[in-house]
């Protein structure tokens, strides 16, 4: 496939190039696009400037102008209808797509978002925002604290659209305000203001922030464009995080802005960890994330459950496989069909020339993967010694090297990507060597490293009073210490532990590790910028599973440490020593022991705490106290993969997001249920805690635990009502005000519907409470048949009385339904002898408003109240529609 896509990639370069001739006659005339942001001009969107500043756009064919966000813009509905050709949104975005707005995803400018709410008291207790004002832009952080919020609070949480002026928090107006850590804080503290602050993520909230979208015509009729765009304004970011007070000097000239200049300057000191990250490329989008976020728009209400199983993430990022190149760099794949490598001949297992004289090792298998990709061929170096390389190198005699550390010298000739392997820089000695804490240590003594290594510019920058053997290959320095030629090895610990196992060298050792590590990336000749690009695109193009099959057919790191005789009599004489003098003290410690083993006991059993392995996802261990919640004996937990004992609810989308965040070495907390092993499910608070072994994989999780199984049950019996099975009064006070600021935000109708049973107390008076009840649940039931879709509510409001939420075209329509609901409950025929319609009726007052007409939410109450009291008065089993509607 990968095969195809590149041929179709050298098709389509090969329809847009203009010959020299023809391409030179007049300038290229510039296309003009436009970008619409989600907030005041700010350094918060510093990398699209830039890119404006420095002509990169410019240099793409392209002349972006930045469009200003107004109070009450939807950037989303600017990017579909065409007036904006891209926008920088909220990771809400995920949810817009899933609900069918046309769009695709180009990049993420912030991989994590530093959205928090700012609060005017200390919040300790999310059920504090009962009762207050909220301001925020229904951004999906801020709703999932509001959601957990709603489950604790005694009273509604009032929500106000954003106004993006801070004196409304300032002076009261709002008890909460949606901002920026990067921003408002800062402006905050510049007048005096004491505040607060509630970050998402210290409640397992977590996704990207500041998503670039175009839309999805777009997309298809331009994707060269979009691909220029995205290239463009990544370069930008990359600029302005270099050049910050430049660019916010260039911000409040060419633009209107609302901060000083200090703010500015904070701001641009903050953003930089929200848009770089490690090694993570700008602009990166990973699946799993997004997973993540549609899992949280579901947990908020913002879509079903049905639409978070059809998501498909990798439909919604911009699909640029035909288009991963730009016609330059297409050029010159096809002017360059063999590009030459300099690699090291002699450096297992990163790369070396194997017994058939042929290029092996892991960079190698990294190479093959892009010679698929690319369609040239790799030459790799063959017989030239890594010192004679690099001389080469230096001369312009290899393009890239495969597999180096970007050194100070090295980056005089080379430009690298970004790393894609990484291990420690270790110290090796023989029997006698001590452990060694600092490098400086080693002054005056002998140090073996392999000529032009990192190690050698690394030693002989920073540690020059040490003195260095120089070797021509690995085996070759182990073997000096060995001999007693050189004190230690200083060299990679993936190199040295290869080496000792495939050689047999014995009496070696782990003596000491820098704080540095080889961080191992591609090098590529300074002058040739476009072959870095096509270097860096597919090196990030590599998947996680070939990424990890690479390093699991090369790397199995346990080094072996030997023991020679009379190493082993000084250790027995040491530890000898050590014992006599540990015996006076034994019993203490074994009482500490003891007590703190007793400790973390407790904590594992209060917690039901399991240990899991990664490979297979197996528990190992687990505490008693989670055998006995779960039903299962150690021995079964052993043989049961861990997921599968989550609720069916959980989908393998959500199941694969938790699995990845743990695996890339971050901890996960959320609500999960889990089935007991007689098929009773259980309700807890879930903690993941990754375990890293010495090399930084991760290889185990603790999992601990809250049972909040029976609080789930009584959340649960708080918002239903028994009898019937609806939704309470209470519940309905809530989600008025959420219906209702949702169907302004989404541009929707609001129908409401009040129902009553006509005469019903004639039937508990002829039959008594126990049909009565029956007879509420038989209507009921109709009621929630008829009204069952995933955006409509039914309440018992009390007594015979009930309520819908729902959204129709129009009011003859939704009129229709109801006249039809109520023949419906009439065709029931539940006899009530003593009124005056032979079969049970009901009578009912409904409204419905557009997005323009919607009312207060008691108003709306008031009003289809009042048609219900119409209804009855002119005689029943009928249907009265309020004239109501907002001013």
């Amino acid at each position: 496939m990968m095969g195809l896509l590149f041929i179709s990639s050298f098709a389509y370069a090969d329809q847009m190039l203009v010959p020299e001739s023809s391409s030179s006659a007049e300038p290229q005339e510039l296309q003009k696009i436009t970008l619409q942001i989600n907030w005041n001009h700010q350094f918060q969107f510093a990398g699209f400037y830039a890119a404006i500043k420095q002509g990169y756009y410019k240099e793409l064919g392209l002349d972006l102008s930045v469009r200003a966000w107004q109070p009450g813009m939807v950037v989303t509905d600017e990017v579909v209808s065409g007036r904006a050709d891209f926008g920088v949104g909220y990771s809400t975005q995920v949810a817009d797509y899933i609900k069918g707005k046309s769009l695709k995803l180009i990049m993420s400018s912030f991989q994590y978002s530093p959205m928090i709410l700012l609060s005017h008291e200390p919040v300790t207790d999310l059920g504090q925002l009962g009762g207050k004002r909220v301001m925020h832009s229904d951004n999906l952080q801020i709703l999932g604290v509001l959601n957990k919020a709603r489950s604790l609070a005694t009273e509604p949480i009032v929500s106000v659209s954003p106004s993006a002026n801070l004196q409304d928090f300032v002076t009261h107006k709002v008890d909460f305000y949606a901002a920026y850590s990067t921003n408002e804080p800062f402006r905050l503290k510049q007048m005096g203001v004491t505040f607060y602050t509630v970050d998402p993520k210290m409640y397992g909230i977590q996704s990207y922030a500041d998503l670039v979208v175009t839309s999805e015509k777009l997309a298809q009729l331009q994707p060269a464009m979009v691909q220029k765009f995205r290239q463009a304004s990544i370069k930008g970011w990359s600029y302005a995080l270099g050049h910050k007070e430049e660019m916010v000097d260039y911000i409040i000239a060419n633009y209107p802005v609302v901060k000083t200049r200090d703010a500015l300057l904070f701001e641009a000191q903050q953003t930089e960890r929200f848009v770089k990250t490690g090694a993570t490329p700008i602009g990166n989008v990973e699946i799993a994330k997004l997973l993540a976020t549609a899992s949280e728009a579901y947990e908020v209400g913002m879509i079903s459950r049905s639409e978070l199983l059809s998501f498909k993430p990798e439909n919604f990022i911009f699909n640029d496989s035909n288009y991963l190149f730009t016609p330059e760099e297409l050029n010159y794949l096809k002017d360059n069909p063999v590009i030459r490598v300099g690699s090291d001949p002699d450096w297992e297992p990163f790369e070396f020339v194997n017994d058939q004289q042929q290029p092996s090792g892991v960079s190698v298998e990294y190479f093959k993967l892009f010679e698929k990709q690319l369609g040239v061929k790799f030459e790799f170096n063959t017989t030239k010694t890594w010192s004679e390389v690099v001389e080469g190198a230096k001369k312009g005699e290899y393009d890239i090297y495969s597999c180096a550390v970007a050194t100070p010298e090295r980056k005089k000739y080379m430009n690298f990507t970004a790393p894609y392997l990484s291990f420690p820089m270790v110290l090796i000695g023989g029997a006698n060597a001590p452990y060694i804490e600092d490098y400086s240590h080693l002054n005056g003594q002998v140090v073996s490293v392999v000529k032009g290594y990192w190690s050698h510019e690394f030693l002989t920058k920073y540690f020059p009073d040490i003195k260095l053997l120089l070797v021509n290959n690995v085996q070759e320095g182990l073997e000096a210490v060995v001999q007693g030629k050189a004190f230690v090895y200083s060299g990679n610990l993936g190199v040295v532990n290869y080496s000792i196992q495939r050689h047999g060298l014995s009496g070696l050792h782990v003596v000491g590790q820098a704080s540095d590590r080889f961080e191992l990336a591609i090098g590529v000749q300074a002058n040739n910028p476009v072959l870095l690009s096509i270097m860096q695109k597919v090196l990030a193009n590599v998947t996680q599973e070939d990424r990890q099959k690479i390093f699991d057919k090369w790397f199995h790191l346990e080094l072996v440490q030997r023991l020679d005789t009379a190493q082993i009599y000084k250790i027995i004489f040491v530890v000898g020593l050590v014992v006599l003098l540990m015996l006076v003290w034994g019993l203490f410690f074994r009482y500490q022991k003891n007590k703190k083993q007793d400790y973390i006991n407790q904590i594992h059993e209060l917690t039901y705490a399991s240990l899991i392995e990664v490979e297979k996802f197996h528990t190992v261990w687990a505490s008693q106290a989670y055998q006995a919640l779960t039903g299962y004996s150690m021995d079964e937990l052993l043989q049961t993969n861990y997921f599968t004992m989550a609720d069916k609810e959980m989908t393998e989308s959500q199941k694969h997001a938790i699995a990845r965040q743990v695996l890339g070495g971050n901890a996960w907390t959320g609500e999960v249920v889990g089935l007991k092993k007689n098929g009773e499910s259980y309700s807890v608070e879930l903690t993941l805690t990754p375990q890293k072994n010495i090399w930084g994989k991760v290889t185990q999780v603790w999992a601990t635990r809250v049972d909040i199984t029976d609080k789930k049950r009584i959340e649960q019996l708080a918002i239903l009502d028994d009898l019937t099975g609806t939704y309470n009064r209470r519940y309905f006070n809530e989600k008025i005000v959420e219906e209702v600021n949702r169907s302004k935000r989404d541009q929707k109708t609001l129908a409401v519907a009040m129902f009553d049973i006509d005469h019903f107390k004639m039937i508990n008076d002829h039959y008594g409470h126990q049909r009565g009840d029956e007879v509420l649940k038989a209507v009921s039931d109709v009621i929630k048949e008829s009204f069952h879709r995933s955006n409509e509510f039914c309440f018992r409001m009390g007594g015979e009385e009930f309520l819908v939420l729902s959204s129709f075209k129009t009011e003859v329509e939704f009129m229709d339904y109801l006249i039809q609901l109520k023949n419906k409950v009439e065709s029931l025929k539940i006899e009530n002898p003593l009124a005056r319609e032979p079969y049970l009726t009901i009578s009912v007052g409904a409204g419905f408003w557009t997005t323009e007409e919607i009312p207060f939410p008691d108003q709306i109450y008031h009003s289809v109240d009042a048609a219900l009291y119409e209804a009855k008065a002119n005689g029943r089993n009928q249907v009265v529609m309020t004239a109501l509607k907002s001013e």
